[in-house]
This record gives C-alpha cells, sequence and structure tokens, in this order.
C-alpha cells in the first residue's frame, strides 16, 4: 500500500517537468519506502532504476549492460 506521499511525489514531480539536470538524494531509515517511493514515481516515466549494492564498479557496469 502506498499512502500519504503526496508531498514527496509532489518534488519529484516538480524536478522532473523542470526541463533541467536535476540532482537529488533520498536517504532515510530501513523500511520507511524509499524503494517503494522512486518505483511508484517511475510508474509511466521513461526511466531507468538501478540499485546499487556492495559490489565493485566493474559488476554494477556490468549489470547497467
Amino acid at each position: 500500500m502506498f499512502i500519504n506521499r503526496e508531498q514527496e511525489i509532489g518534488s519529484l514531480e516538480k524536478m522532473y517537468c523542470s526541463g533541467n539536470a536535476e540532482f537529488f538524494v533520498l536517504y532515510g531509515r530501513r523500511r520507511i519506502g524509499k524503494t517503494e517511493l522512486l518505483l511508484q514515481f517511475c510508474k509511466n516515466k521513461h526511466s531507468i532504476y538501478f540499485l546499487a549494492s556492495q559490489q565493485k564498479e566493474h559488476d554494477h557496469l556490468q549489470q547497467l549492460k
């Protein structure tokens, strides 16, 4: 269930529609819905979602290919 995240989605939408290159950092304690927030935001948009883990750079590049 995804509820009560209108403010966060609104902020992401504003950056997405700005026409500029944007950078943001999403952080917070575990299990509060950070991943789900991004997945919901990316729905119906041309986007790439990549979850990095503690691997070597080469391994990440192979996964992105």
